[in-house]
């Protein structure tokens, strides 16, 4: 007996009765004949292939078929099964009811209730579960679907979920089956999960036979800390791989990523990345740029060609708020250009011993105040003579020894840095020159202090260690800075950056710093020190005719809020200084020839020098003289290589951090998925709360080592500090054996 509720717009019952089989064929025939009436092709008859009975009856003055399964029909090559049904002859619709089931092709439809409306070739599926499955394995499941036998098109809406044959998760409030195809589309409030992938987006096409997912607009993926967002993304669940393709952005842990086209590596987080490409490193406040690059995530490589281009990004101290009391700091990017940039890190035990080794001696050396030693000597005979003239009423003591010879930092020849061999991930083995020598190591010695002694159980040093290259055609602009040279190399062991083949730097455009190769040290992301190797030689514009002039062996420049305050010229000094009246006029030329020689710089003049041992000067009157006598050998004035404007390097605009806007994107809540594939939604939180979790631990780990650092730092600023102002103090009492001149 037939419920009411499933008689479509009418009130029916019916009751089976009769030869089941006699009816049968009567119904059968009776379709027939009056499709030849109407002239009907065969492709519209509903054909009732076989049921256990079939009873003709009339309800409200339209005529029925009652039949009594299981029963099987045909129409548009698509087969409907179902334990009963009643078919309105009149108006062609058959309500079936009972394990109902489309078959058609490879695609099957299941539901417990359904109604055919044959003429529109819609059957219409309602029910507490709905459910579309293909041969294939993937299985759609929702309450409200539609499909059309004669274009193999299921509708669904009201919200549905599918699981793909390899447990992939697709969910939306809406969306189609195209079985020609084995294509699913959803729309509105889509998510999907896949492989620890979780997505969200407006609309997403998934391609069964490819296993292809692509996404519409405000497309938002995670994978554990990476967070991916696109406005075109394809994700290829064969390959792993998720195609960004327009207005891209990936943030990771210590990341930001923009670029025209990225494909992303699910299992490692890795990408290839083409069409303005910009890179932040968080942790190295840096700004990678290019065309095309490549980016390995762990350990850290970014590989960068075509217009590469870097920004080093630092805050510096300009003054002190009145009101707060607080620092007020500037924001300035030293940006970095050549033909190749590569940034890459190694944790610090696969570093070559030494690489190691030989950073910690330029480091060493970086740190040592070739002053110092003199200071202190020159201290000591002021103690002495003190101590004479009190006691023996002497006028001079004997005179002091000679300052030993200030150690060099790391030597190299003009042609460039030693070759060495990296891999992708910056591992440096032995270089097959002689710089170990010249660095004053051995490299047997170097070998054996780091050695560790057999009974012993260190833990590995997993230290990150930062390593920059750039490569042919360099340029570097900052506000106060601007250089040229033809490589770059700088590693975090020693934050030294060291510049090769024929360096040039500028300092606020007045200073120009030449040598055969120039060292800058890093401090807190700022520049604290310049060294000047071989062939050293500062130039000082004063104006369009008079520079002063200083060439020696090797030269050191200090600097202060990137300012250069003081420099040192060790070994071979040869000095021209030009000297002012009151009216700012120039009359004199001071020339200086002396061992040793230090400057105060203040406000980019020079101040205060003092020469030390075997000093010659000359003072010249500069009224007519010719000006090659007022340059040194070798003068050359580069303003014309002078880089003006950070364009010259790059003129892409640097992408502001873009975390805050991401982090308002919803993640996907899967209710779907919870109705439909209970077991797939328990799975999908697990893994949802393990990555949450992990995340965590993370978090406070890392916490806890940036609060160490933050404390060390603050320790080592304070300990800088106080040898900054005991320098300063000592340098106040410079006494006889300093023949020193003030020249303002």
């Amino acid at each position: 007996m037939f419920s009411g509720k499933a008689i479509r717009k009418k009130s029916r019952s019916a009751f089976l009765s009769g030869s089941a089989l006699a009816l049968l064929f009567l119904c059968f025939f009776s379709a027939i004949a009056s499709a030849q009436d109407f002239g009907q092709d065969r492709d519209s008859l509903v054909r009732l292939i076989s049921a256990k009975s079939i009873k003709l009856t009339e309800i409200g003055g339209a005529p029925f078929r009652i039949v009594n399964g299981p029963a099987r029909f045909m129409h548009n090559n698509a087969y409907l099964y179902c334990d009963s049904a009643a078919w309105d002859v009149n108006a062609n619709v058959i309500d079936a009811m009972g394990h109902v089931k489309i078959e058609q092709q490879d695609t099957y439809l299941v539901s417990e209730f359904a109604t055919y409306l044959a003429d529109e070739n819609v059957v219409q599926f309602r029910g507490t579960e709905v459910r579309l499955y293909n041969k294939k394995g993937d299985q759609l499941k929702t309450q409200f679907l539609d499909y059309n036998t004669a274009d193999s098109v299921a509708t669904f809406y009201n919200g549905g979920a599918m699981r793909s044959a390899k447990g992939d998760i697709l969910e939306g409030l809406e969306g189609m089956y195209d079985t020609a195809d084995r294509l699913f589309m959803f729309n509105d409030d889509v998510s999907m999960y896949s492989d620890s992938v979780f997505l969200k987006s407006d609309m997403v096409e998934y391609h069964s036979n490819q296993e292809v997912a692509i996404f519409g607009e405000q497309t938002v993926a995670w994978k554990g800390r990476d967070t991916l967002f696109s406005n075109n993304m394809e994700y290829n669940t064969k390959s792993k791989t998720l195609v960004l393709k327009t207005d891209n952005y990936i943030a990771t842990q210590d990341q930001e990523l923009w670029a025209g086209w990225i494909d992303y590596h699910r299992e490692s987080g890795n990408a290839e990345l083409y069409d303005n490409v910009q890179v932040r490193d968080q942790a190295q406040s840096a700004i990678i740029m290019g065309d095309k690059g490549v980016y390995v995530q762990k350990p850290l490589l970014l590989y960068m060609t075509e217009n590469a281009a870097a920004g080093m990004y630092s805050e510096e101290k300009t003054g002190i708020d009145s009101l707060s009391g607080l620092p007020i700091y500037k924001r300035d990017t030293l940006f970095i250009s050549g033909d190749t940039l590569k940034m890459w890190q190694v944790p610090m035990h696969q570093v070559d011993s030494a690489e190691v080794a030989w950073a910690h001696e330029r480091r060493k050396l970086a740190d040592t105040d070739p002053m110092d030693e003199i200071n202190r000597q020159n201290k000591a005979w002021l103690d002495s003579y003190k101590r004479n003239k009190e006691l023996l009423d002497h006028p001079l003591p004997p005179a002091p020894p000679k300052p030993k010879e200030t150690p060099k930092p790391e030597e190299q020849t003009p042609d460039g840095p030693p070759e060495m061999q990296m891999d992708p991930r910056g591992k440096i083995p032995m270089p097959t020159d002689s710089l170990s020598a010249k660095a004053g190591l051995d490299s047997l010695a170097a070998a054996d202090s780091l050695s560790i002694a057999k009974d012993s159980i260190v833990p590995l040093d997993t230290t990150a260690v930062t390593f920059l290259s750039v490569f042919h055609n360099v340029k570097i602009f900052r506000s106060d800075l601007r250089g040229r040279c033809d490589s770059l190399i700088y590693t975090s062991i020693d934050s030294i950056a060291r510049f090769y083949r024929d360096p040039v730097l500028w300092n606020e455009e007045k200073t120009q710093f030449t040598a055969d190769s120039i060292q800058l040290s890093i401090r807190n992301n700022e520049i604290y020190k310049a060294n000047l190797i071989e062939n050293a030689f500062i130039i000082s514009q004063e104006d369009s005719i008079h520079f002063h002039q200083i060439k020696s062996t090797e030269m050191v420049a200090y600097f202060k809020d990137n300012d250069v305050y003081r420099f040192d010229a060790l070994g071979g000094v040869q000095a021209m200084i030009f000297l002012a009246e009151k009216d700012s006029v120039i009359t004199l030329m001071n020339q200086k020839e002396c061992r040793l020689m230090t400057a105060k710089i203040v406000n980019q003049d020079i101040e205060r020098v003092r020469y030390i041992e075997s000093v010659k000067s000359d003072v010249y009157p500069t009224y007519k003289l010719e000006e090659e006598k007022m340059r040194l050998r070798d003068f050359k004035w580069r303003k014309d290589q002078l880089i003006t404007s950070r364009n010259e390097l790059t003129t892409r605009k640097v992408h502001p951090t873009a975390r805050g806007s991401l982090r308002k994107k919803l993640f996907p809540n899967y209710f779907h998925t919870r109705d439909f594939f209970p077991e797939s939604y328990k799975l999908i939180r697990s893994v949802h709360d393990s990555v949450t979790q992990k995340i965590r631990q993370e978090d406070r780990e890392r916490q806890a080592r940036e609060k160490q650092k933050e404390m060390q730092s603050k320790e080592q600023e304070l300990e800088n500090d106080a040898a900054h102002r005991q320098a300063i103090d000592e340098e106040k009492s410079d006494g006889p054996v300093m023949i020193y001149k003030d020249l303002k």
